[in-house]
């Protein structure tokens, strides 16, 4: 990540998507352009430029981010490791 210019805190805050040109892109953004590459979804992926479906993807984006680890399917495997767990590697 450090070679893109992401930091780690990065990482952890949104997905990331590189294009074939080294463009970078993160976020509702990021998973649209990744999306391109499924024939079956490019249809989708066109809506992202309509008029306030950006918006509401991108706000979308952002809760289900931040809320992540209260969403169903969140369990104790899935949780990130403890500050004082990493410090002891």
């Amino acid at each position: 990540m450090a070679a893109l210019g992401l930091t780690d805190e990065d990482g952890m805050t949104q997905v990331w998507f590189v294009d074939a040109d080294g463009k970078l892109t993160g976020g509702a953004e990021a998973i649209n352009r990744a999306l391109r590459y499924c024939w079956w979804l490019r249809p989708f992926t066109t809506l992202y430029s309509l008029p306030g479906i950006k918006q509401l993807q991108d706000w979308v984006y952002r809760w289900v981010a931040q809320n992540r680890y209260r969403m169903p399917g969140s369990t104790p495997q899935c949780e990130l490791p403890s500050q004082e767990v990493q410090s002891k590697k």
